[in-house]
């Protein structure tokens, strides 16, 4: 299940940390994320983008439900059972991953059922509690967010494309549909959730993308040893490093204290937004980007093709507009956000989006080094200036 289906009605939350099982279970998503990035090298076009956003969403789906699933298994579910549910999703994860080249084409019916493998899962770890009265989840709740979703993508399998797909959207749109739906246990469960657990859990997997970021990087120079390739990894491995310290001295912050202050408040909108739905964009964007500097580097003293300019430029800005959401989401002053926002828009329009038309892909990854750069000490100024004395 997810952060708004099931809870108990007792104690306060038990914060936790990530333990070193869950850290192994992501490495699957180190495949997944490579895998999907390859159809975003070189000159990708809107079919390539799109069949990219459509097919990255079940898998980061999958892993945010279960990472809420393990969350909250010191209250609803025996923690025992954590570690054999993340060995028996791996499988499901591993074929959605295999499948996904073709995810929308030959191997569709494979990823599908992928997608079925891991929703079922979920179903028999919330299936002993529901059954025991262990836990305030009556038991339709997991039959209906995870066991009919299953039989929806296990269906999709054995259709044609056209109706295998609209039961992909009718199943997702369920489990959204019943996180909007606002109940007495939903509400108890978020008053449970470990919110060290889900920053640590999210910042763990954004490093995995940032980790494709870096191994496109040095795979690609190592394919391309020139110095014109070098000076392309070294512009992009500054980019990388860039964005790296801003999400993690910034992002990371601003998440502990908005989804801390969000569970005070009983906001429990705000945790399901901010951590469901919008690090998906996050970290879409930075795998975007990851493309577009493996294609710099690969081809350093050429124009980047129009589709990596849009990779490049789509990355730099989806990562900082997505951040802005975030830090709206959470609460942040309006006027402190766009402090930030306002300028990285400026940017792109006179630095980024420039470089990327004018100049060679080198010189191009480094206006968006720049870029960063210069948000980055923008932001510590601004920091220093309004600190007290």
């Amino acid at each position: 299940m997810t952060a708004a289906d099931s809870a108990p009605a007792a104690a306060g939350p038990e914060e936790r940390r990530a333990d070193w099982f869950e850290l192994f279970f992501d490495l699957v998503f180190v495949v997944t994320v490579a895998i999907l990035a390859r159809g975003l090298h070189g000159d990708p076009g809107g079919a390539e983008f799109g069949r990219f956003l459509v097919l990255f969403f079940p898998a980061w789906w999958a892993w945010v439900n279960l990472m809420a699933t393990v969350n909250i298994s010191g209250r609803d579910i025996d923690r025992a059972l954590s570690q054999p549910m993340l060995i028996a999703a791996m499988p499901g994860l591993g074929v959605m991953a295999a499948a996904a080249p073709e995810g929308l084409g030959g191997h569709a019916w494979l990823y599908a059922l992928g997608a079925a493998w891991v929703r079922v899962v979920c179903f028999l770890v919330w299936l002993r509690p529901a059954l025991r009265r262990e836990t305030a989840l009556p038991l339709w709740r997991p039959v209906t967010y995870c066991l009919v979703p299953a039989a929806l993508w296990t269906v999709s399998a054995l259709l044609p494309d056209g109706w295998r797909f609209a039961l992909w959207g009718i199943a997702i749109a369920l489990e959204i549909a019943l996180l909007a739906i606002r109940s007495e246990y939903g509400t108890a469960l978020y008053a449970q959730l470990s919110i060290e657990h889900l920053v640590e859990r999210i910042t763990l997997f954004v490093v995995i993308v940032l980790g494709e970021s870096v191994f496109t990087v040095v795979a690609t120079f190592a394919d391309h040893l020139t110095a014109a390739s070098g000076a392309a990894a070294l512009a992009a491995f500054l980019l990388v490093a860039e964005l790296a310290a801003v999400f993690f001295v910034w992002g990371t912050t601003v998440a502990a204290r908005g989804l801390g202050r969000a569970q005070a408040d009983r906001a429990h909108r705000i945790i399901r937004d901010t951590v469901m739905y919008l690090p998906y964009f996050l970290v879409a964007a930075i795998t975007l980007l990851a493309a577009a500097l493996g294609t710099a580097v690969a081809e350093p003293t050429h124009h980047l093709p129009s589709g990596a300019d849009w990779a490049l430029c789509g990355g730099v800005l989806g990562f900082y507009t997505t951040n802005a959401a975030i830090a709206l989401r959470y609460g942040e002053p309006t006027r402190s956000v766009l402090g930030w926002y306002v300028p990285c828009l400026v940017l792109t329009a006179v630095l980024l989006v420039p470089g990327v038309l004018l100049l060679p892909a080198w010189a191009a990854v480094l206006c968006g080094a720049a870029e960063v750069l210069a948000l980055t000490l923008l932001v510590k100024h601004r920091t220093h200036r309004t600190r007290p004395a």
